[in-house]
């Protein structure tokens, strides 16, 4: 009776370890997919992150320069206001002043729209 009890229970017993089994498999497969997409979406996040890291840099380099060539000609308006001996000339001198105010702000403008349009999208 014991030995016909365990040839009864013994494939039972298979069956629900395969179930098991089976069902683990699927579990896994399921897992390692939605790792695989986790791994694609980090890996795009670090590409983004890169890619607006550089454009960050070179915002800075272009900045940069910009300032300095600001700087330049507000240098040339203070040597010709000093040179300056007329109001006409005061004048235009206070005209290119603003001409590089105005240019100045423009500039930045742009760098900021450039850097919009590139990094958010």
């Amino acid at each position: 009776m014991i030995k016909s009890g365990a040839v009864i229970v013994s494939p039972i017993f298979a069956y629900w370890l395969g179930l098991a089994n089976g069902k683990n498999s699927e579990e896994l497969k399921h897992a390692r997919a939605e790792i695989s997409t986790l791994t694609r979406t980090v890996q795009e996040f670090k590409t983004k992150q890169t890619n607006d890291a550089v454009a960050l840099a070179q915002l800075r380099v272009d900045e940069s320069v910009s300032r300095s060539e600001l700087e330049r000609m507000r240098g040339q308006i203070s040597e010709l206001e000093r040179k300056a001996k007329s109001d006409a000339d005061r004048q235009r001198n206070r005209c290119l002043r603003l001409a590089i105010e105005g240019k100045e702000l423009l500039e930045e403008a742009s760098r900021a729209i450039k850097f919009c349009e590139e990094n958010h999208k």
